[in-house]
């Protein structure tokens, strides 16, 4: 498409070439999803495996003055795992420290054997809920 303009005061015509302007596209942003700390998932995993609420994880780790399990002691963070699972055992067992002391033997133990964490707290999650089901 071309504009064609007629200058009045000279008497001539001059002929300019439109500019089409061609819409400009952003350039696409890829997200690079940032690598997630082995400790800060293992918390994760280990809270979804308990239906753990993360509000109490959260305010475990304000008392720590930390915002992520990653920028603990590793001591603190396994702290944290068995505060979390002892807390989802509380009512599974009619006395606390059975629940404790087989969470030492079964989980601690276990794992420092090198057994999948996940599945020796699965395991010991299943225990605990047969207990107290023969119980009744």
């Amino acid at each position: 498409m071309q504009l064609h303009i007629k200058l009045v005061l000279g008497g001539t015509s001059l002929t300019i070439p439109s500019v089409v302007e061609t819409p400009v596209t952003p350039p696409k942003l890829s997200v690079v999803p940032q690598p997630v700390h082995p400790q800060d998932l293992r918390i994760k995993n280990i809270r979804t495996l308990l239906d753990y609420p993360l509000d109490l994880v959260r305010e475990w780790l304000q008392f720590q003055d930390v915002d992520r399990p990653s920028l603990l002691h590793i001591t603190k963070i396994n702290e944290l795992v068995k505060t979390m699972c002892l807390a989802w055992a509380a009512d599974k067992c009619e006395y606390p420290n059975h629940a404790e002391s087989l969470y030492q033997n079964q989980v601690v133990d276990a794992v420092g054997l090198g057994a999948d964490e996940l599945t020796v707290i699965n395991a010991w999650m299943q225990q605990l809920q047969a207990t107290k089901a023969g119980a009744m």
